[in-house]
């Protein structure tokens, strides 16, 4: 069993977007993932430390979209439902901090789509990587995300027993 994935936008690069990272929203992400470093929390610690101020997480750019885009231009673009997606990896690779009051440029694009067969069937890989560049057009990092669509599931008979999804 196949599945019907748009195969043709491997090295679609979507419309770049700007985000400008607030102090408060660095605070709350920190929180959220339950990571209390003082070097995401504490302005004190921030301006003592080597960067002269408070820095996002590593995994912060998981928090960058294009407000004013469709969230689910790519899904479309793949011709995939969404209820079939799973979160398949991600990676970041950091150059310069992340820093509040900055303003990046982020640039998203498909860079590969390959198929596999698992136990649940057909399964495709969509690798995504995005770009983060500074005013000085300087790279601040690289976030790459696999996303996988998988099969529709098969429909069981009573002849044949199916796992418990």
């Amino acid at each position: 069993m196949t599945i019907r994935v748009n195969m043709d936008l491997k090295g679609k690069e979507y419309t770049p977007f700007v985000v400008t990272v607030e102090r408060g929203k660095i605070k709350e992400f920190a929180r959220a993932i339950g990571d209390l470093s003082p070097f995401y929390l504490d302005d004190t610690v921030g301006r003592a430390s080597e960067w002269g101020d408070i820095i996002a997480p590593p995994t912060f750019p998981t928090t960058f979209r294009d407000e004013n885009a469709d969230t689910g231009a790519m899904l479309k673009d793949l011709g995939v439902d969404i209820s079939r997606i799973l979160h398949g990896e991600q990676e970041f690779e950091h150059f310069k901090p992340i820093r509040p009051g900055e303003t990046y440029l982020c640039q998203s694009r498909i860079t590969d789509i390959y198929e596999k067969t698992g136990r649940s069937g057909a399964m495709a890989f969509v690798a995504r990587e995005m770009s983060v560049v500074d005013r000085e057009s300087e790279i601040v990092c690289r976030v790459r995300h696999i996303t996988t669509p998988r099969s529709t599931p098969r429909t069981c008979s009573r002849a044949r027993r199916c796992p418990r999804w």
